[in-house]
């Protein structure tokens, strides 16, 4: 699903499908193949956290999907996020942590990307 990228750590190599919202009511965003995103660590994390863990690269590329299209803005790409890194089978509690500074960054960065 994902490969080494040129521009940026990671690519997608072929399309992929997520479903932002719940049941019915959900919103499908197709992410073209060869979409190149990060998957970031902040430094004085990585000792607790590697960006290359395989559980968390749904997340960041739905995360960066969302945001660099703008469909979406930063609580919401966070919230994805959180859904994208629990699909990939990472652990709730660490999630839930990473995900509370991501919500956090949201709501004190707004204009950031």
């Amino acid at each position: 699903m994902f490969e080494r990228g040129t521009q940026r750590r990671w690519r997608l190599r072929e399309p992929f499908t997520w479903y932002v919202g719940r049941a019915k009511n959900a919103y499908p965003v197709v992410i073209p193949s060869g979409f190149e995103f990060e998957s970031s660590v902040p430094r004085w994390a990585l000792w607790i956290q590697s960006p290359d863990d395989p559980r968390y690269l749904k997340a960041a590329l739905v995360h960066d999907y969302l945001l660099e299209t703008r469909i979406y803005g930063r609580a919401q790409a966070a919230a994805e996020w959180f859904d994208g890194a629990l699909a990939g089978g990472a652990p709730v509690y660490r999630s839930k942590i990473i995900y509370v500074g991501m919500a956090f960054w949201a709501v004190f960065k707004p204009g950031a990307v």
